[in-house]
């Protein structure tokens, strides 16, 4: 099992577990996902990292942005300015036999989260 954690945020791997293997949380929830699942977050949310990562120099430092990208079964959206931004991600329903949920991570823990979900994808 690996375990992060931080400030308002936290990250396990269990592959000993059938169903679901990784967890995430903020500040006040976590929910258990599937690798499947696990996997097409990271895409999403490293995809916005990157595209905020190309445009950060054309702004101003006060100016702020805001990326969104949907990518079935994630919506993600990265929101802040040039140095620091929030994340917020949806897990939509696809049917009625699959789940939906909405998890959001502040400027103050956004950037460290997204960071160790990095490290654990790596690893």
């Amino acid at each position: 099992m690996t375990q992060l954690e931080g400030q308002g945020w936290r990250l396990e791997r269990d592959m000993s577990k059938r169903k679901f293997t990784f967890l995430i949380g903020a500040k006040d929830c976590s929910v258990e996902l599937l690798e499947t699942e696990w996997n097409s977050l990271c895409a999403i949310v490293f995809e916005l990292i990157d595209e905020h990562k190309k445009l950060k120099n054309n702004l101003m430092a006060e100016e702020e942005i805001c990326l969104e990208m949907e990518r079935s079964p994630w919506w993600a959206c990265i929101d802040g300015t040039r140095e620091s931004w929030s994340l917020k991600v949806i897990l939509s329903e696809e049917d009625e036999k699959t789940r939906g949920l909405e998890l959001f991570w502040p400027i103050s823990t956004a950037q460290t989260f997204t960071v160790a979900m990095r490290t654990m994808w790596d690893s």
